[in-house]
């Protein structure tokens, strides 16, 4: 009874992994940059013409990506001055760019004098319960003013003086900017339960986490700074590798791999690194090379006799450096001005502590919860399905990736 059991959790698991999307940080994110005017407001948004896909699915067939973003520009925007309504002069501009994003340009008049302004934005965020939308707005006398918006937060209160924010609410806007993004962030939840796997108790948990932290805080603060620039799209890949090793340390803890397993993977490494080099893929040959020789040296290791978990600490420290990076791309994208960085650098990171300590704790205490009430071949079996799906979903987004 439960071998078939184990089975049909990992069948479902893979699955599951197949039909996540293969970039998790470009899937739902959109941005407008907003100006006021002496009659109103007008609006330029950018969104990834993939994403507008979405739209195609309630609408006529053969319908256009640049005609769906038009008449979601015009349904799902609102503007207030005053809290009196504003109106849209004429319909919607939309062009398709040459990097693969829908440009769209919005001109709002305004019947109310002077006064502060509200801007609802629900163009895409019906679609994807994770979407995070940048709003950037600048006043006729003020600085530029910044906003995350997200489903359950979709208004933009703009400051008709357009004073800065004191430090500490811009501190708490960035903070809750990285819990959002490491909670609605599925490969870096999947690599933290991919390390939850492998640790045995909450001394290693916290050696593992803070080993994590170390890591993406470092690389975090040098991406944003600009002292380092590694290549997004190879980062996003090996964010999915990180994924998958770490899943396979958790399985190799019932059983050391066998030699041949070695040879294996260094093999189908190397020949993933030519293949992937030949045709134009997104990770340097180099990467390939040293991706081989460190699985590998480490598998045999392992083979003769080593203990995973004494690497943990360590290892979550590396693969931290990787996600560090990853995590600095949305700060990038803002393109904040100078005195915003200080606040962006230190609140987002500490949004993303935030987020990993909220999900940690949630799996220890189901994890405990479970080994109390549940039997222990149900939990074992758990454990099984979880390693498939983590190895399924690493897999898919490291070779997804690679090639994109």
């Amino acid at each position: 009874m439960r071998r078939p059991i184990t089975l049909t959790l990992a069948l479902l698991f893979a699955f599951l992994a197949h039909a996540a999307p293969a970039s998790a940080h470009e899937r739902s994110r959109s941005a407008s940059d907003w100006t006021e005017t002496t009659n109103g407001m007008t609006g330029e948004f950018l969104l990834d013409a993939r994403q507008a896909t979405l739209f195609l699915a309630s609408l006529p067939p053969g319908t256009s990506l640049e005609a769906a973003f038009r008449m979601r520009l015009a349904e799902g925007l609102q503007v207030r001055r005053d809290n009196q309504p504003c109106r849209l002069s004429s319909e919607p501009a939309v062009r398709l760019l040459g990097d693969g994003r829908l440009q769209g340009f919005t001109d709002w008049l305004c019947d109310a004098g002077a006064g502060p302004v509200e801007i609802d934005v629900q163009v895409y965020s019906p679609f994807s319960p994770n979407h995070v939308h940048f709003l950037q707005a600048r006043m006729i006398a003020g600085e530029r003013q910044e906003f995350v918006l997200t489903r359950g937060n979709t208004l933009a209160r703009l400051s008709a003086t357009g004073e800065p924010l004191p430090f500490i609410a811009r501190l708490g806007r960035y903070a809750l900017l990285g819990v959002t993004h490491i909670l609605a962030g599925p490969d870096h939840l999947a690599f933290l339960l991919a390390l939850l796997l492998v640790v045995a108790n909450w001394r290693q948990i916290l050696a593992a986490t803070a080993g994590f932290t170390l890591g993406h805080s470092a690389t975090l603060g040098l991406a944003y700074l600009g002292w380092i620039s590694p290549p997004s799209t190879a980062i996003e890949a090996l964010i999915g590798f990180s994924i998958l090793f770490v899943a396979a340390e958790a399985a190799f803890l019932a059983r050391r791999p066998e030699r041949r397993t070695v040879v294996l993977v260094f093999a189908a490494l190397v020949l993933m690194g030519v293949t992937n080099t030949l045709f134009l893929g997104t990770i340097p040959i180099t990467v390939w090379l040293g991706l081989a020789i460190f699985t590998g040296s480490y598998l045999a290791w392992l083979n003769a006799g080593g203990d995973v978990r004494r690497t943990v600490p360590a290892f979550s420290a590396g693969f931290g450096l990787i996600h560090g990076v990853g995590f600095a791309g949305i700060l990038l994208e803002l393109e904040l001005p100078r005195g915003d960085q200080v606040a962006a650098l230190l609140g987002f990171n500490l949004g993303v502590e935030i987020g990993q300590v909220v999900f940690v704790s949630v799996i220890g205490l189901a994890w405990l919860f479970s080994r109390r009430f549940l039997p222990a071949w149900l939990l074992a079996n758990t454990r099984l399905g979880a390693i498939a799906l983590l190895s399924g979903a690493g897999c898919y987004w490291f070779v997804a990736r690679a090639w994109a």
